[in-house]
């Protein structure tokens, strides 16, 4: 038995019936009929950022040398139509306008570009809460995931799944598959933007436990944090993702 505040001065029992009728922010539920948590749920894939990240810089990398050379390719032709015989490479100039000032960078570099050089990589969503390297240039190394469960205003249980990072920042999950026109990321979750750090000088209260679909029970902690109270429970990271 688990007891969740609900308000001040008030709680409430975690029974196997509560957690069967609860709702996942995902759809459906996240616990079987008898309340058991369903691990399979939680063991999604997370978006891989830095190796999306460095896709998309190899394919602009690509597209520059390419855009190099027919840059060379116009500029000799306009040399040669000039008389130009000392090969000041008209090219010259034309590539290095085509080369832009992002043929070298790497992911530690992406926060020295404009969100308009961003934007056109591709990468915009970089430097925004929806990244998971957002919040770990902000909060540090990811720990693990974690179940989230809080109650609605109406009194039902809602649950979601999220990471918590090494400042004890939860960031929750986006409950839709992200789209991506490169199919090994399309179809993943990342992060929502949103999530909650728990009050300065409090710490989590273990208030139970609860039995998971591998046959064990997970510790539950309560937690009051800046959206509220919380109760959580970590999970280990899928060894297919990041976080």
């Amino acid at each position: 038995m688990t007891a969740l505040l609900a308000r001040p001065g008030t709680h409430r029992s975690i029974t196997a019936t509560v957690l069967a009728a609860s709702n996942s922010a995902a759809g459906g539920c996240d616990c079987s009929p008898t309340g058991i948590v369903q691990l399979d749920r939680l063991s999604f894939p997370s978006l891989d950022e830095p190796m999306l990240i460095q896709l998309r810089l190899e394919k602009h990398k690509k597209a520059q040398e390419r855009d190099r050379w027919i840059g060379r390719a116009i500029g000799a032709g306009v040399s040669l139509a000039v008389g130009c015989g000392d090969g000041f490479a008209m090219a010259d100039l034309t590539g290095a306008f085509l080369g832009g000032a992002v043929g070298g960078l790497t992911i530690d570099g992406l926060n020295q570009l404009s969100d308009r050089e961003l934007d056109a990589l591709g990468l915009g969503w970089t430097m925004k809460p929806e990244s998971y390297l957002f919040h770990q240039r902000r909060h540090g190394q990811p720990l693990h995931r974690v179940l989230l469960m809080a109650l609605t205003r109406q009194g039902s249980l809602r649950t979601t799944c999220g990471v918590r990072f090494s400042d004890g920042y939860l960031a929750f999950f986006d409950p839709k598959p992200f789209h991506c026109d490169i199919a090994p990321f399309h179809g993943t979750r990342r992060l929502s933007g949103k999530g909650a750090m728990p009050e300065v000088g409090t710490a989590g209260l273990t208030v139970g436990a609860l039995p998971c679909s591998d046959g064990r029970a997970r510790p539950l902690e309560a937690l009051h944090t800046d959206k509220g109270r919380l109760l959580a429970m970590a999970l280990t990271t899928p060894h297919h993702s990041l976080y």
